[in-house]
This record gives structure tokens, sequence and C-alpha cells, in this order.
């Protein structure tokens, strides 16, 4: 049976709207997103023949972890990882394709939540999607610590390549959610070392 848990970080998704980082309904309709981003790798993971053993709500989405993740095929996990961000991707361009959503603000902030899933989600860095695709790829051929060490070095330099825009967003543009998210990853790449 899947068991649901909520992080006790969530509570600091409450503070987004205080800040003024994003109103309410920004906040709903990017959690929607996020459902509908980890919807996806559930329906992937039934397909599979794989249940949930926990759905974990985070202060930035969702975290489903399924069970008997050791029985899954390389090929499989690749193609449950790759569900999430291919919502998002296809949200993104049906979107793109409505002719009202240039000029609806809801539509358009969907339209960037979406896109913002996608390309933070496909960035090879564990545990994101990306870095679960790349893992993956190549467990098909190597074993655990060189597809680890791999990850690992690979999630360091995009992240240093990465601070640049992250700071110029924060100091530029006051967007401090970039900051914080490049932050989480760092935080995770270094005390995890990439690991799954």
């Amino acid at each position: 049976m899947t068991r649901f848990k909520i992080h006790p970080t969530v509570i600091l998704a409450a503070f987004f709207p205080f800040l003024g980082i994003l109103t309410w309904g920004q906040t709903g309709l990017l959690w929607l997103c996020a459902l509908l981003h980890e919807a996806a790798h559930i329906a992937a993971y039934r397909i599979c023949g794989t249940k949930m053993q926990t759905v974990e709500i985070l202060p930035f989405g969702i975290c489903a972890i399924p069970e008997n993740s050791l029985k899954i095929t390389p090929s499989n996990e690749i193609f449950c990882a790759a569900a999430g961000p291919a919502v998002n991707l296809l949200l993104t361009a049906l979107l793109l394709a409505c002719p009202f959503s240039a000029e609806n603000e809801t539509a358009r902030y969907l339209l960037y939540c979406n896109g913002a899933l996608f390309f933070i989600n496909i960035l090879p860095i564990l545990p994101l999607d990306g870095g679960r695709i790349l893992y993956y790829a190549l467990a098909k051929k190597h074993d655990a610590a060189l597809c680890e060490k791999i990850c690992y070095r690979c999630a360091v330099v995009l992240l240093l390549l990465l601070l640049y825009p992250v700071c110029a967003a924060l100091f530029g543009e006051n967007n401090p959610s970039l900051a914080m998210i490049w932050g989480y990853l760092m935080g995770i790449t270094l005390l995890r070392r990439g690991s799954i």
C-alpha cells in the first residue's frame, strides 16, 4: 500500500506569497504542474508493473519512490524518469500552440511553470530526472560506482557553470527561487555525492 507523507519543510512553500516570490494562485498552479509531472512518473512505473512505496510532498514539488526499485531494468528506469519531463514538455507545446495563451495571464504562467519544470528536471544532476536518465543509461554498460562517479562530476561541473546565471537572475531580477533551487541541488550533490 502506498504511503503518503508531507515533508516538514513544506511550510517553506507557505512563505512564498508572503515573501513576494509567488502569489497564492501561482503557488497552486505550480503545485498542479508538479502533480501532473509526478503523476506521469507514477503512471510509467505502473505500466512497468511497479507500485509506489511512498509519495512525499516537498516544498518544491512531489517525490514518488517505487517499490522494489532494484528489480526495475535500466531501460524501464529511463522510461519512468523521462515520463515526468515529457508531460511538462507536452503541456508547454500545447500551451504554445494555443492562440489565447499569449494574452491570458494564467496560461502564460502555466507555460512558464511547465517549461521551467521540464528544463530543471532534465538537467543531468541526481536526484533530478535527467540525472537518473544519465545514471541508468550508463548502468547498462558500467558498474554502479563508476556511474555514480560520472554523475557526480557531471553535476558539480554543471552546477558551477550555472552559478553565474543564477546569481544574475537573483540580483538582476530579484528572483530568489532560482537561487534556492540551485542551492538545494548543490547541497544535495555535495552531501550525497550523487547517490541515488
